[in-house]
């Protein structure tokens, strides 16, 4: 019994554990309203259920099938794969009491491959929450998932929207504003009770990979021109070539001795050196014993 406890006991705990988790990001309880827009209803991530878009401007598009929105949740790729443009300003309303909320707009671009070519602005009851939104810049390139965090309070005949007052008549009207270049849309939209900080993070911004500081630049200039610049040019010897160019080595540099040669100028020395030691101590012997004898 106590065998079966020591083994299950950790697979219980992690089990508890990971059910604490996945229901403190779990939001279905949370949503007033969500909008797969462009597309049908969906399920997402953190346990959202987008209704289908109800709404009849513009136009809709699925052109986002082709990517697979690498930085987005991936119960979320329904969502991302569709949208809402219109070559006019659009919106949807809501009707919701009085509270705390969070509006989360979720973003793609999948038709420009560069930044400034889709410019839009996104307000709240009039107040621009979002001036000059470029997708494509915002989520750092085509085919990835972008999201706004707009916090609002209702209150009465009040909503205040990132600290600005406005009449409130019983509805949130978010509306994709016509902006400076090409025509506003948006893929999908939450509206969830509570406050930013008790939501998880949106998706990261993409980070291309040949991304380097406008600042960087790489010095193609040839060193060999530079009297004054060092280079390093490494050379392959073989075994038969070492004494060659170890001469050039010491030889190419004035006022310098090569130390092997130096050591092969005094090998011929070491066999005189090594009698020496050694019959030094036996003739100093041999005259003690000789100056003995002769007192």
């Amino acid at each position: 019994m106590s065998i079966i406890l020591r083994c299950t006991l950790p697979l219980l705990i992690t089990f508890f554990f990971v059910s604490s988790v996945t229901a403190a990001v779990n939001l279905r309880d949370r949503v007033v309203a969500a909008v797969n827009c462009g597309g049908g209803e969906a399920l997402g991530a953190y346990g959202i259920e987008y209704s289908a878009d109800y709404s009849d401007e513009g136009m809709t598009s699925d052109a986002g099938v082709q990517f697979a929105f690498n930085n987005a949740e991936t119960d979320d790729l329904e969502v991302y794969q569709t949208e809402r443009w219109s070559k006019e300003s659009f919106d949807y309303e809501v009707p919701v009491g009085d509270g705390e909320y969070v509006i989360i707009l979720k973003f793609s671009e999948v038709y420009f491959s560069k930044a400034g070519e889709k410019v839009f602005n996104v307000r709240i009851n009039s107040h621009t929450a979002v001036k000059n939104l470029d997708i494509f810049d915002a989520a750092g390139g085509r085919g990835f998932a972008h999201e706004i965090y707009i916090p609002v309070v209702i209150k009465g005949k009040t909503i205040t929207v990132q600290g600005h007052s406005r009449d409130y008549r019983g509805k949130i009207i978010i509306e994709f504003a016509k902006g400076p270049h090409d025509n506003p849309k948006v893929n999908g939209f939450v509206i969830v009770r509570g406050t930013v900080e008790d939501l998880p993070p949106p998706p990261e911004r993409n980070i291309p990979e040949d991304a380097f500081p406008e600042d960087f630049e790489i010095d193609e200039t040839d060193s060999n021109n530079d009297p004054h610049e060092e280079s390093f040019n490494p050379k392959i010897i073989r075994g038969d070539d070492m004494e060659e160019e170890e001469e050039e080595m010491f030889s190419a540099t004035t006022g310098s001795e090569n130390p092997f040669e130096k050591k092969e100028s005094i090998t011929w020395l070491l066999p005189f050196a090594a009698a020496f030691i050694i019959i030094m101590p036996i003739a100093y012997v041999i005259a003690l014993r000789f100056e003995k004898k002769q007192k």
